[in-house]
């Protein structure tokens, strides 16, 4: 498998390689860094479960109420552009928000909320035209490795963001004179986490529109030289033996660049499909990226430190669980590969809710971060191969929308969920709603015609 990444390594296009590295920022700051010690510096400034999941559910209903304004920008002026802008947006929002610490206490409520709004609101403009710029800038043959890259340098950020996140408040602390009860101590680390995407903003800006359809061979600007790209293809490729080439080479199968469905048809079915599954998918890992760092805070009593270093080993460990995408997409396809890591999520939050001690909690979490690893990914190239390339920003909108949807719904609820019948219920909840997902996704998946990569609604 490792082979396999070094000789794909000199195809990735410099734009693949840029974007890379944004992603390796973001994961370090953001799902590494922050991701650890935002609720625990919300519970140093005396906020409690009930605003953190207030807090939580404001940055994914954000998420999700631009994802599909974020979609049709994308459409208009391009995913590159669209994806540079988000993630300017996103960095500065985590750079605000860490220094709610300084801000006059009455100021402090609607202060973190509208950051956290600011972040998600940049976040979805990067992370849903990030799916299809990439689409558009890789091969087929090369595509499969860079989105297993993305699945891996992403964890592997986050593990060395949470190990960081570990230590810099008691580094903080030291410092500043402050105790790791003071919120001041905490405004360090994430004020950090948001400067270290800077270089990854740079990067992004230094990429190039270029547009890819197969090995050698440019996509298009536009729909209709698409479309008559193809029809110019139709019409000269040989259809009998002897027309301008020999009986051997009309025998020999000719590439296949078709492209899926109907670019002046928009395919509701497909965007609907992927809409349900992404609501019901997401609740096992919001469940536990929203509250299992304060479960062990708050109810387990675990270390800062020790909840560090759980997170960081899932993170690590999703690292080569990303790499693993290519393989199992080549031999299982991508609809099969998302199905089975998504019941692995699922098995992990049940994991979590089944037990109250902290290692069992801190396997499941691990699962949950490892496989999702895997998921993410699989179902992305799958829904963004459902339609055609004029509707893939609209289809990763709609479908990133549901995703902070669901996250949202499960992050508002959950904090007074937990208040009435505890943390493990509520883990226990999500695991069920990542089930039903799944097997709704294999039931739509089964309407696909077999064989078919990219089939919209007929």
């Amino acid at each position: 498998m490792i082979r396999d990444f070094v000789d794909a390594w000199p195809k990735f296009s410099g734009n693949a390689r840029r974007f890379l590295l944004s992603a390796l920022l973001a994961g370090f700051g953001y799902s590494g860094l922050y991701f650890l010690l935002a609720n625990l510096f919300l519970v140093r400034l005396g906020y409690d479960e009930g605003f953190i999941g207030i807090f939580i559910a404001t940055g994914a209903a954000s998420f999700a109420l631009s994802s599909l304004p974020a979609g049709i920008v994308g459409q208009r002026f391009g995913p590159r552009k669209a994806m540079i802008g988000g993630y300017l947006v996103l960095m500065t929002g985590l750079i605000l928000l860490s220094m709610v610490a300084v801000v006059p206490a009455v100021w402090r409520s609607a202060w973190l909320l509208s950051c956290c709004a600011l972040r998600e609101f940049g976040n979805s403009f990067y992370i849903v035209n990030s799916n299809p710029f990439l689409m558009e800038t890789t091969h087929q043959d090369e595509r499969r490795f860079v989105f297993a890259a993305r699945g891996a340098v992403v964890p592997l950020a986050g593990f060395l963001g949470a190990l960081a996140g570990g230590v810099l408040p008691d580094w903080s602390a030291t410092i500043l004179n402050t105790g790791l009860s003071d919120p001041v101590t905490f405004l360090v680390p994430l004020l950090i986490g948001g400067l270290v995407l800077l270089p990854g903003w740079f990067a992004l800006l230094m990429t190039k529109k270029e547009s890819v359809l197969s090995p050698g061979r440019e996509l298009p600007q536009t729909v209709s030289e698409v479309t008559s790209s193809f029809l110019m293809e139709e019409a000269q490729t040989p259809t009998e033996p002897g027309i301008g080439t020999s009986s051997r080479e009309t025998q020999a199968p000719a590439p296949t660049n078709s492209l899926p469905g109907d670019p002046g048809t928009f395919p509701a079915k497909p965007i609907l499909a992927m809409v349900g599954t992404g609501l019901l998918f997401i609740a096992s890992m919001s469940v536990s990226g929203s509250f299992f760092n304060l479960y062990m805070d708050q109810a387990l009593g675990v270390a800062t430190s020790r909840i560090g270093t759980v997170l960081a080993m899932g993170q690590l460990l999703a690292a080569p669980a990303g790499l693993m995408l290519a393989p199992l997409s080549a031999r299982l396809g991508y609809d099969r590969t998302f199905i089975l890591s998504a019941l692995g999520v699922a098995a992990g939050a049940l994991l979590m809710g089944l037990s109250g001690h902290w290692l069992l909690a801190s396997a499941g979490t691990v699962m949950i971060t490892a496989l999702s690893a895997i998921a993410f990914p699989a179902i992305t190239v799958y829904q963004q191969e459902l339609v055609h390339p004029e509707w893939r920003p609209v289809m990763s909108g709609a479908y990133m929308m549901s995703v902070a949807l669901g996250w949202s719904v499960m992050a508002s609820g959950g904090g007074y969920f937990i208040a009435e019948v505890g943390y493990q219920q509520l883990f226990l909840l999500g695991a069920v709603l990542t089930g039903v997902g799944t097997i709704l996704f294999g039931a739509y998946t089964r309407s696909v015609p077999a064989g078919s990569a990219h089939l919209t609604e007929s």
